[in-house]
């Protein structure tokens, strides 16, 4: 996407118009039309080849990932199932929330929005070769969303969170999602180790 530009008589003319022109949030090709419940042929033609595709299988764990430059698509039996963005600064998902949100924003945002149909949060370090990730994961079953939380700093027990991904996924996409950290909790993931798992209500009925 580019600012908009106006045509005038003189050189100069343009540059002071194409620069106090409005400004427009750069996207990594998400289209709020791409949801869970649509075909891949109309993911494709919406979205256009991925950049990658491949199956995914573990226990419990089948689907087609479509990577494209914003984040990922599953899709089980030819339909989309879940959409994730993770790469997307022009991205507003439900509940407004944006990628880089912080988790007090979060809270204050979606927790009453939730309060009477609250999902549930887990929270783990997720362990990669040399790489330690420090995960929060809110699930959100009635409003088909999964919100993640990555810490800034895994090393730091203070380290504020940040919203690292969402995803818009249906009742299968949010099963898939689950059996996916239950197999990494399992250890039947080759690239990743769990530790610290913690499973609770979100947001604290307290």
């Amino acid at each position: 996407m580019t600012s908009l530009r106006r045509v005038c008589l003189t050189g100069a003319l343009i540059v002071v118009l194409a620069g106090c022109g409005p400004k427009t949030v750069p996207t990594n090709g998400y289209n709020q039309a791409a949801v869970p419940g649509l075909s891949r042929e109309r993911i494709e033609q919406i979205l256009g080849k991925p950049q990658d595709a491949g199956p995914f299988n573990l226990p419990g764990v089948h689907a087609d990932v479509l990577t494209y430059p914003f984040g990922q698509v599953l899709v089980q039996n030819g339909v989309v199932v879940a959409v994730s963005v993770n790469n997307d600064p022009a991205f507003h998902g439900p509940f407004n929330v944006t990628l880089g949100m912080s988790e007090d924003q979060v809270r204050s945002t979606v927790a009453p929005a939730v309060r009477h149909k609250p999902g549930y949060r887990d929270s783990y370090d997720a362990i990669e070769g040399q790489t330690d990730t420090r995960t929060r994961d809110i699930y959100l079953p009635s409003h088909n969303v999964m919100i993640e939380l990555a810490a800034a700093n895994a090393n730091d027990p203070m380290a504020p969170f940040n919203v690292s991904q969402v995803t818009l996924a249906n009742a299968a996409g949010l099963k898939l999602l689950e059996a996916f950290t239950k197999a990494r909790v399992a250890g039947l993931y080759p690239d990743v180790h769990v530790d610290n798992f913690i499973s609770e209500p979100w947001p604290s009925p307290h």
